[in-house]
């Protein structure tokens, strides 16, 4: 559906009826057919049809200009609120754990997952390691909800576009935003939905705003499985891989990082956890990062790159990008092409 600006509500009457015809493409002899409909309910229903069948949306101004209003104020009268209008062209949703939809959740009909999986374990993971929750207000006190992973876009646009983007359509059918910034060298996977925000919140009891209180949910360290796919969605977005091909990062939650310890532990995963005041860091030897890698999934092109070209080549190359690593990977440039980007880039760097 085409967009429609808010300035638009500051226009005559005049030019506000106009719209529907010059600037939406309805047939004229159909606009004037349902402005001389009598009844205000039948006009209006009529008038959302026809919005309905061309956009498969309801916006409630234009409903009203078609309708011959110059303000969805009688949608309201007629029908008690905007949302009772719309629920007549979209089918309600019922999600689990008696989570209420917005009518935006509605109409791109958002799931939940009824039950915990190794696939929700890793997107959590993801979450604890570069997401983050918001509700924001606007001027009229009007909640929006939002969620927002967050990467370097040098290196992580591949693993956003083709791992995060389809993981969050097949748990939540819903197509996220990717939003790329150059100039910061950021990519930012996100949506809105009030429904989705509200299970990781209420449900999953993930925190909204600073994640210093963080807590991998508990449902997830009961289970193994669920707690080694929660890791692999945390290593592979907070952490790195060292020169020694070692997994090592820091987390300012302590919480999330003493479950970590505990599933380490727990699966005999060798590593080194140093509790500081206010975070933890640890450090994962090569043997025991591979299985990791290897046996746990990870995901990120970012570090299976590194360890595909150490076992192709018997050495790591630093200072190059996942892009140049794929290439390399693919015969489209020499291994002595990627260490002289690598030479020179460590000497720019300096």
């Amino acid at each position: 559906m085409l967009k429609i600006p808010k300035k638009w509500r500051e226009l005559s009457l005049h030019e506000k009826l106009d719209l529907p015809v010059k600037y939406f493409k309805f047939e004229k002899e159909q606009i004037e057919k349902i402005r001389d409909i009598k009844d205000k309910r039948e006009k209006l229903i009529a008038s959302g049809k026809i919005q309905f069948d061309k956009f498969g949306d309801i916006h409630t101004f234009l409903l009203s200009w078609i309708a011959g209003y110059g303000s969805d104020v009688e949608v309201r009268h007629v029908f008690g609120s905007t949302q009772n209008f719309r629920d007549l062209f979209f089918k309600k949703i019922k999600l689990p754990y008696d989570i209420k939809p917005s009518w935006m959740d509605i109409k791109r009909k958002i799931k939940i997952p009824d039950k915990m999986n190794k696939e929700l374990a890793e997107e959590t993971g993801i979450h604890i390691g570069d997401g983050n929750l918001y509700v924001y207000y606007d001027k009229n006190k009007f909640p929006y909800y939002q969620y927002s992973i967050s990467g370097n876009l040098k290196d992580e646009e591949i693993y956003h576009l083709t791992h995060i983007g389809p993981l969050i359509r097949r748990l939540y059918n819903l197509s996220p935003n990717i939003l790329k910034r150059t100039n910061r060298n950021s990519i930012d996977t996100r949506f809105r939905s009030k429904a989705i925000i509200s299970f990781k919140n209420k449900v999953l009891g993930l925190v909204i705003g600073s994640k210093k209180d963080i807590k991998i949910p508990q449902i997830i360290m009961e289970n193994n499985e669920f707690s080694k796919s929660c890791l692999v969605g945390i290593f592979d977005t907070d952490f790195h891989i060292t020169e020694h091909l070692a997994i090592s990062g820091k987390l300012h939650s302590l919480n999330v990082c003493n479950q970590i310890h505990e599933i380490l532990e727990r699966n005999k995963i060798k590593h080194v956890y140093t509790k500081y005041e206010h975070y933890g860091r640890f450090y994962i030897p090569k043997d025991f990062s591979k299985i990791i890698v290897r046996d746990w999934g990870m995901h990120n092109l970012k570090h299976l790159t590194k360890f595909e070209i150490f076992e192709k080549f018997g050495k790591l190359i630093p200072f190059t990008t996942t892009t140049e690593r794929i290439s390399l990977l693919k015969g489209v440039i020499s291994l002595v092409e990627l260490e002289s980007i690598s030479r020179m880039r460590k000497l720019k760097n300096r």
